[in-house]
């Protein structure tokens, strides 16, 4: 009995990761985009370090501008 191939999986959303380089250790740490001031753990060292949040404006735009994710799939979707 032949199984139908799975179809790859298409985006559902889009986010934005940021990294901020750890003021102890240097460590580049993956972040969401946040639009709030926050704290951060390091990865590597485990300290708490602030972050600067990211203009909201601007995240909702790139994630305007890939459909969610569907246009970067697609170079033709729009």
């Amino acid at each position: 009995m032949r199984r139908k191939p799975i179809e790859p999986a298409r985006p559902e959303a889009v986010e934005l990761i940021f990294f901020y380089a750890c003021p102890y250790c240097g460590r580049k740490n993956p972040l969401l985009a946040t639009g709030r001031p926050s704290m951060a753990v390091c990865d590597s060292c485990s300290k708490n370090f602030p972050v600067m949040p990211v203009d909201e404006r601007s995240v909702r735009f790139v994630k305007l501008m890939l459909a969610g994710g569907k246009a970067a799939m697609d170079p033709d979707f729009l």
